[in-house]
């Protein structure tokens, strides 16, 4: 699937629950990242997961099942935030998904170890963080967006259509 129509189904909530995996969620934020400042891209992340969970489960399909089984399924805030972060933070100049992916094979990793190193289980697992995000409990996320310094991508923030940064809130799901 293209990434136009990898977008196109995930904004439309007509992505396939198979094709809604941890991959899938990694690809997702880099290329809201790649296109909009990090504020912006975390908003469309959050909101088009909340979106397309609700089809799943209209459809009555499984919901995303975390790894910790002390963990219910479904969104999860701060697992989100931290992702979206740690993403931006390591975006690389006109650097294509693949060549980001072979880079960063620890965000592939569906044991969580690219934000289990910034959180303890105890926090990262909590009722807390799944419902609203959680600042790292163990080593800061990395400082980006509304945190500090947009990501290097190759493309001058005014192009990419920059806002005023905000700062995140928490939200319920």
């Amino acid at each position: 699937m293209t990434d136009k129509q990898f977008l196109s189904a995930f904004e439309s909530a007509t992505l396939e629950r198979a094709e809604w995996t941890h991959e899938a969620h990694v690809r997702l934020a880099w290329l809201y990242l790649s296109k909009y400042p990090v504020a912006d891209a975390l908003e469309k992340v959050r909101g088009g997961i909340r979106r397309l969970n609700q089809a799943f489960a209209s459809a009555g399909a499984a919901p995303c099942r975390p790894v910790d089984a002390q963990n219910p399924p479904g969104y999860h805030d701060t697992i989100t935030v931290a992702f979206v972060r740690v993403i931006a933070g390591r975006l690389g100049a006109g650097e294509k998904y693949e060549a980001f992916r072979e880079r960063n094979a620890d965000l592939f990793d569906r044991s969580l170890s690219a934000i289990r190193k910034h959180y303890t289980k105890k926090v990262l697992f909590s009722a807390k963080a799944r419902k609203g995000f959680v600042e790292a409990n163990r080593a800061p996320l990395p400082a980006v967006g509304p945190w500090g310094a947009e990501p290097q991508t190759g493309v001058a923030p005014a192009a990419r259509g920059r806002t005023k940064s905000r700062a995140v809130t928490a939200t319920s799901a």
